[in-house]
């Protein structure tokens, strides 16, 4: 795969009222805490023609962070602390950005298409985006779900003026189970 993503899906710029809709929800209710951020730009978050009305497709790319070992059997090591599996290694941000911005150039170059990368820095709705290209599902854990990855998954996406071919959505695999 290109610049070593593990998935790349496609879908249009056009937002999903469902998406804008459960994002209103939440907010209203106040589930963002003292994350105000999230409430600023409500509408670029929903619909990404609104934050760049000129893209025409999201190209949604996934890379596999997931652990060659159990990351569990540290915590039978009292004398050890338990780091999350994504902060052992360098800022995703970083890395997915680096290879985001050569995939952009890329087809920059040889498209003449206009584009802009994306790494859970901007107010851009990534699980349900990815959801949307057909990358996985967002679980009841709020973590996207991958059918070969799992939860292992960095999302980045690359907003171009270029109009591809939409991938099929993913389905909700989850279906009526609640943890206790």
């Amino acid at each position: 795969m290109a610049e070593g993503f593990d998935l790349v899906r496609f879908a249009d710029a056009r937002g999903v009222p469902e998406n804008a809709a459960r994002l209103r929800e939440f907010l209203a209710a106040g589930h963002h805490g003292g994350m105000d951020w999230m409430a600023e730009r409500v509408g670029w978050r929903a619909n990404p023609q609104d934050m760049w009305p000129a893209a025409k497709s999201v190209i949604v790319l996934g890379l596999n962070y997931g652990p060659r070992e159990d990351p569990l059997a540290i915590l039978a090591q009292k004398d050890r602390a338990a780091i999350s599996v994504y902060a052992l290694a360098d800022d995703y941000h970083d890395v997915v950005k680096k290879k985001l911005k050569a995939l952009a150039g890329y087809i920059f170059q040889t498209f003449q298409a206009e584009v802009k990368v994306f790494v859970d820095t901007a107010p851009v709705m990534e699980k349900p985006l990815a959801q949307k290209a057909g990358l996985g599902w967002q679980g009841k854990h709020t973590n996207l779900v991958s059918r070969e990855f799992g939860s292992w998954l960095f999302l980045g996406s690359i907003f171009t003026t270029l109009e591809l071919p939409p991938d099929a959505a993913e389905q909700d695999h989850c279906g009526n189970s609640r943890t206790k």
